[in-house]
């Protein structure tokens, strides 16, 4: 009898021992992890400041499907997506289904939420952060549409659109959406707009690669018109960038961003500076840009 409770407590022990030798070899493991990790960001920081761009953006080892209907609307109704390669289109309807899957969608006044209006939508936000590798934009978690302008009880006016960080809500107007979408080189792109608030703030916000980069040279285009009068002057009086663009650092960095994304190519041959700047922002290496 003794020692058969001898052998259990020796079993015990063993079981004990053993998952003290798993929790340490855990920690270790842990550690290890933080150092590579600690030391692969140093590296890729040191890279970044020198070509301004992450080490690799796309590891998507398990993609997300979209059904074919979604996949026929992206190809009949986005043109970023169709000037895209065979492998970054797949690249990019992972990160459009992604973001459909993560993200809350919630039709108002009687608005029906459909595949299309998901696709569309998903799909702005994916092309804005294409360049990022971290491209959730952790600060929407909810997506609100409207059917025409809304009243806001926020800012208590009457919207076409609106990005609220406090509740990472981002609210669409959807006719107002269509038009801007509709209508690709008249540099109003409401959904572009409000996105690029809502990546504006979640870069703050965030320590990623891209992040850093983005609020780092937004910092910079914001110095150089500041200490180039001649360039702020050419840029104000040119009407190329709209006259809303100058109301707060928040609103030049969306309108900007419309501007280079609609209207690439006259961007580049007025003001080459400012569309470096911008592409560097958003590590943009693609689809004509």
């Amino acid at each position: 009898m003794l020692l058969l409770e001898q052998t259990n407590y020796d079993f015990i022990g063993n079981i004990i021992l053993a998952i003290l030798l798993m929790g340490v070899l855990f920690l270790i493991l842990l550690f290890i992890r933080k150092i590579i990790t600690s030391v692969l960001d140093g590296l890729e920081m040191v890279y970044a400041l020198f070509t301004k761009r992450p080490f690799f953006v796309h590891f998507h080892p398990f993609k997300r499907k979209l059904s074919k209907e979604q996949t026929r609307i992206l190809e009949k109704e986005f043109a970023f997506y169709r000037r895209l390669d065979k492998k970054r289109k797949s690249y990019f309807k992972h990160r459009v289904a992604t973001f459909i899957k993560k993200k809350t969608f919630e039709g108002k006044e009687g608005f029906i939420i459909t595949d299309k209006v998901k696709i569309l939508v998903s799909a702005t936000a994916a092309m804005l952060t294409f360049g990022f590798r971290n491209y959730k934009i952790p600060y929407v978690k909810n997506v609100v549409v409207y059917p025409t302008e809304y009243f806001s009880r926020f800012s208590k006016t009457t919207n076409k659109g609106e990005f609220n960080a406090r509740l990472k809500t981002l609210v669409l107007s959807w006719d107002n959406f269509l038009e801007g979408h509709r209508i690709e080189d008249d540099k109003l792109n409401l959904g572009i707009h409000e996105f690029a608030h809502a990546i504006h703030f979640s870069c703050i916000k965030s320590e990623d690669i891209n992040s850093i980069l983005f609020v780092d040279t937004f910092n910079e285009l914001r110095n150089m018109l500041s200490d180039n009068e001649t360039l702020k002057t050419k840029l104000t009086n040119s009407e190329f960038i709209r006259s809303y663009a100058f109301t707060n650092d928040s609103e030049l960095l969306a309108v900007i961003i419309e501007t280079f994304i609609e209207s690439p190519k006259v961007f580049k041959s007025l003001f080459p500076n400012i569309y470096i700047k911008v592409k560097q922002m958003l590590n943009f290496n693609f689809a004509d840009y």
